[in-house]
């Protein structure tokens, strides 16, 4: 009777509790019709539970999502093919596969055919919502009567995997910046052996080390002239990524801080589809992109979204650790930063940052305007001294608003190059 009543739903057990007492009192009133009456309905849940504990389910269940990788905010779809091979009717089946919330809401539906042998497939919609790596399933497959007296869980095993990836944006190339495209002058080549570097000259330029002045060449042609290194080694580049958790604001897939990592990932992409090699810098340090399988191999892109779809919001105060991190490995010629929320001392760290390197390119979210909530004057205040600061050291530097693209953005960054 234990495993039984174990089954019994709160309708079932209710039932065979009445049951038992009309059995009880009929007796003690000799009522032999009465009593006939709640053996009737005492036994009702109990063969129900009987016939559904001996129903030898054999079901088989394959399960896929499609796709199983898709940048964030993407449909998916589940699908399920399920058969059914018994000796006895199963009864009334409820499924219900397992979907973290995520992804969407749990599907349910319903098999109520008597048939020994059966096989139905079923689809469902899913929606990434959330970036990071998921799992659906298992199919919870619930057998019960009829009249709902009675209730069997069972459950598959399997289940699917899915990765919400961050959006990453075709961008344009640079036109004037240090290597990002092809006809900036500044642009870095790759040099097969290691040797002197080319010493060429051009036109000085606001902004331009003084120590790089040509003063043979200025004397010649009577205009300025600063000297134009073209390094001797591959072009790289630096991306710092604001991944502080107190730096950012906003809904789900529509915050600040997955802007910021949808550019990461986008620039990034760019950058070594251009035979670049980068590294990205999060606020607890690098990602260790360029150091897996070597600084330019075919694996660097899966490397970058990889690391990018499991980054967390961080705790982290402060950009110092991300910046020693960036000091500490080879000089690259270009500086990427994508930021949320700045204050003076962070636009301090970026400029060191940029020590030692050609270029340096700053995306600076407006993250109030990500916000549901009122501005903070406090954090508007600390975040435009920040932007004059990077400006007033020859920074390149655009304020990125809700509703900006990442493409717009890098557009207006090769605008400003233009310009120069």
């Amino acid at each position: 009777m234990g495993k039984p009543w174990r089954l019994l739903t709160g309708r079932g057990r209710a039932l065979a509790i009445v049951g038992l007492a009309i059995v009880v009192v009929a007796m003690l009133a000799g009522q032999r019709d009465v009593m006939r009456m709640g053996l009737v309905v005492l036994l009702l849940p109990v063969v129900a539970a009987v016939l559904v504990a001996r129903a030898r389910l054999r079901m088989s269940c394959e399960r896929h999502v499609e796709p199983a990788q898709v940048p964030l905010g993407s449909p998916l779809r589940g699908r399920l093919v399920l058969g059914q091979d018994g000796r006895l009717p199963a009864g009334i089946l409820m499924l219900e596969d397992g979907v973290p919330a995520e992804l969407g809401s749990r599907p349910r539906f319903l098999v109520d055919r008597a048939d020994l042998s059966w096989r139905r497939e079923v689809e469902y919609p899913l929606l990434g919502r959330v970036r990071g790596r998921f799992r659906t399933g298992p199919l919870l497959v619930r057998t019960t009567d009829p009249f709902g007296l009675v209730r069997l869980d069972r459950r598959f095993v399997a289940t699917s995997e899915v990765m919400i990836t961050p959006q990453v944006v075709p961008l344009t190339a640079l036109r004037a910046s240090g290597g990002a495209g092809s006809t900036g002058d500044a642009r870095p080549h790759k040099i097969g052996v290691i040797g002197q570097d080319d010493a060429l000259v051009r036109e000085y330029r606001q902004g331009d080390d003084v120590r790089r002045i040509h003063w043979r060449s200025t004397a010649r042609l009577g205009d300025l002239m600063v000297r134009r290194e073209e390094q001797a080694w591959d072009p790289s580049a630096s991306i710092v990524l604001d991944s502080r958790a107190r730096a950012h604001a906003g809904p789900g897939m529509h915050s600040s801080l997955e802007w910021a990592i949808s550019a990461a990932a986008s620039v990034a992409l760019h950058f070594l589809e251009d035979g670049f090699g980068v590294e990205i810098y999060e606020a607890d340090g690098s990602m260790r992109i360029s150091g897996h399988l070597g600084q330019h191999s075919s694996a660097s892109s899966e490397v970058v979204i990889s690391r990018l779809t499991d980054l967390r919001p961080r705790s982290t105060r402060t950009l110092n650790y991300a910046i020693e991190s960036a000091g500490v490995d080879q000089p690259s010629q270009l500086v990427v930063a994508v930021m949320g929320r700045l204050s003076p001392e962070d636009a301090n760290a970026l400029l060191r940052a940029r020590r030692n390197r050609a270029h340096g390119l700053a995306m600076l979210l407006d993250v109030d305007s990500f916000a549901e909530g009122p501005d903070d004057p406090t954090w508007r205040r600390h975040h435009e001294h920040a932007i004059e600061l990077l400006r007033d050291n020859q920074w390149r530097v655009v304020e990125v608003p809700r509703g900006m693209g990442v493409a717009q953005a890098w557009a207006t960054l090769d605008r400003m190059g233009t310009a120069a």
